[in-house]
């Protein structure tokens, strides 16, 4: 049992660390979209009615969220260490899940040799 908890403690550091790996990338591209979107509020557009102003900026935002999200997410793929990481992650991830598997399967054979066997014809 203590194997499996260690295992999947290292489960839980590296997913720490890849999500750390992950959280740098988006980092570097909020202060790129920062820039950009300095930029772009400086060239507005004339006014429009203050309802379209409102879904055109939420929209506006959510169109920088998500290509931010993604291109941190190609940034961070395309990294050595990122692939590494992630490579080391399921690593992990497998060990546990295989200590994990065979703690249930000696738990198992512990407690079914410790049974009776079943009555015969029923």
């Amino acid at each position: 049992m203590a194997e499996s908890k260690q295992a999947w403690d290292q489960v839980g550091r590296d997913f720490t660390e890849l999500g750390q790996h992950l959280k740098r990338h988006y980092s570097q591209q909020d202060t790129q979209q920062e820039s950009q979107q300095d930029t772009q509020q400086a060239e507005a557009e004339k006014p429009a009615p203050e309802d379209r102003r409102k879904v055109d900026a939420a929209l506006r935002r959510l169109t920088e969220s998500l290509d931010q999200i993604f291109t941190s997410l190609g940034d961070a793929i395309r990294d050595p260490e990122f692939g590494q990481q992630a490579k080391k992650t399921a690593n992990s991830l497998g060990d546990a899940l295989s200590s994990t598997f065979a703690d249930v399967g000696r738990s198992s054979r512990s407690k079914s040799k410790d049974e009776p066997p079943p009555p015969e014809g029923g």
